[in-house]
Formats: C-alpha cells, structure tokens, sequence
C-alpha cells in the first residue's frame, strides 16, 4: 500500500497512522474481521494490496478509534480481560479474534463510528451480532462464560441541534446484541469459511457481488419537506406513497433523496478493480465526490 500526504499533515499525525502490515492469506486460517468482510471486497483487498494508494487524511477517524480504545485502556475493571487473542478451531480451520473487553460474564466491544448509522440501524449493523456472538463462542473455547454482549457506539459526528425523532439523545449509544446458540454461531461460520475459501480459489472477475448488506447500500427515499422547515415531515421508500400522503397547498413538496452504496464509496479499497462497482456506477472505478455518502465507520 502506498501512503501520500497531500494536505501535508504533520509529521506526528503521519506517524500515528501509518501503520499497515500487508495482509496474509494461510490455508485453513482466517480471522473474525475476515470472515466478516465480503468476500470480494477481501479478496481485491488482498491481491492489490501493493497497488492500493491511500492519502493518510483518509486515515483520521482511524487515529480517533486507536486513541478511545488508548484512553479504555486506562479504565481498571476488576476481573477483566482486554484485547485478548483468542483462537478456535471448527472443522480443521483455525478461527482467531481480538475482543475489545470481557468482564463479568459481558463482552463490550467499542465502536467509532457516525451516528448516521445509528439513525439508520438502531440495533447496529448485522456484521456486529455476528461479530460479538463469534467473540462469545472464541471466550467459551478459552473457558470463559458470556451471559450478555453489548456495543458501545461513539459517535463522532453527534450534534446537539439535531436532537429529536430517532436522532440520538447523546453521543454514546449502548446496544444489547442478541445472544445465538452455540450451533447458530458454528452454522454461521461455516458458511463464512466456505464462501471465504471459495473466493481465495477464484479469479478477480469471477468472485460473487456484494449483496445490498454488504454494501450498506442506502435506498432512494422520498422526503414530504414544507417550506421553512429543514427537516422531512415523513419520509417514503417510493414516490407513489410520497405523492399520495403529500398534503395540499403550495407549501409541501417532495425531495428525492438519493440512494447510494455507502461501504463502496466510502470504505472499499478494492474498487478499482471491482467489475461490479464498474457495473453499477457507469464504469467508472471511483464515485464522484458529490455522489459520495455519509462516512458511517471507522
């Protein structure tokens, strides 16, 4: 990966994120972040790594997320574990994570992320459950009891003016993920690993598309707005819906807010050489900045 710093940002700054270590691929082993990520997305990542160019201003929110998860690190809490590295095995493949915080019988995991996402997924995103419920079953192999898993979302981009509906009172948002049994989380891994070792066998141009979660994509929505009011009265998923509830008069109209796919112009570095994204954003390999979405994690 080739770092640039194109808004000459100081040099304690360049330092503090330029940390990358090339990603490596061994038969049988994966990681929970792995295992996660699409599986295109992970293998463009990979086989480019040496080709992908990154400006280290793309890399602040990441000194954000290293410096609360410093700050956490301070917070004593009796019989605890922090940041341990846990393996499992399952059908002769080696499964290893990093959990955030394990104690009293609770695994917390941190996350720096936009409060857009919260706004959008007030339960959190569908990565996060499996995430947590994979960290539960590593502890449980390791001899570790989990009666609860929860996520702690900071949201960097929390605004007090905003307050209301399903905006956030505070910039912390606490989240109880559901617990699955032992079989769900082993179905789910299984899964995982089949579609990971599938994608390492296959070619750039033959790899499965992202679904829509995958993505993040965002749908088009159909906002009542009136005049002098900043924000939408209601908001529809299609225009019929939105046309039909639009009240009478010359003071309400409908905005058409774009849908987008979040993850792929914000986040996915393999874009360029992703012939689905090519595909679905008229062959280009970018998307144009005033087409680019919220940031929604780090």
């Amino acid at each position: 990966m080739r770092l640039t710093n194109t808004y000459d940002l100081p040099e304690t700054i360049v330092k503090a994120v330029t940390h990358s270590y090339k990603p490596r691929q061994l038969p049988h082993r994966f990681s929970v972040s792995e295992l996660l990520n699409a599986p295109q997305a992970q293998q463009l990542y990979v086989r480019h790594w040496d080709e992908i160019e990154e400006d280290i201003s793309e890399r602040i929110w990441l000194l954000l997320g290293n410096a609360v998860h410093a700050i956490l690190e301070q917070g004593k809490v009796e019989n605890s574990l922090k940041e341990e590295s846990l393996k499992g095995i399952i059908d002769d493949n080696v499964v290893s994570g990093r959990p955030d915080l394990w104690h009293n019988q609770v695994i917390d995991d941190y996350k720096i992320t936009s409060v857009w996402t919260i706004v959008y997924s007030p339960q959190g995103r569908q990565e996060w459950q499996a995430q947590l419920n994979i960290y539960k079953w590593l502890y449980d192999i390791a001899g570790f009891e989990t009666k609860s898993l929860e996520i702690c979302a900071i949201l960097r981009d929390w605004q007090a003016s905003k307050m209301g509906g399903g905006y956030p009172p505070i910039p912390i948002v606490s989240i109880k993920v559901p617990l699955w049994t032992r079989a769900e989380t082993e179905d789910y891994l299984r899964k995982r690993i089949i579609e990971h070792t599938l994608a390492r066998a296959l070619s750039d141009n033959q790899q499965r598309p992202c679904s829509d979660v995958e993505k993040w994509a965002k749908p088009t929505q159909y906002a009542v707005m009136k005049k002098g009011r900043k924000s939408a009265i209601r908001l529809y998923d299609n225009e019929e819906n939105a046309k039909k509830n639009l009240p009478e008069g010359t003071q309400h109209y409908i905005e058409v807010r774009p849908g987008e796919d979040v993850r792929c112009g914000r986040y996915c570095q393999g874009r360029p050489w992703c012939e689905q994204f090519k595909k679905e954003h008229g062959g280009l390999s970018e998307v144009p900045e005033d087409q680019q979405g919220y940031i929604t994690d780090d």
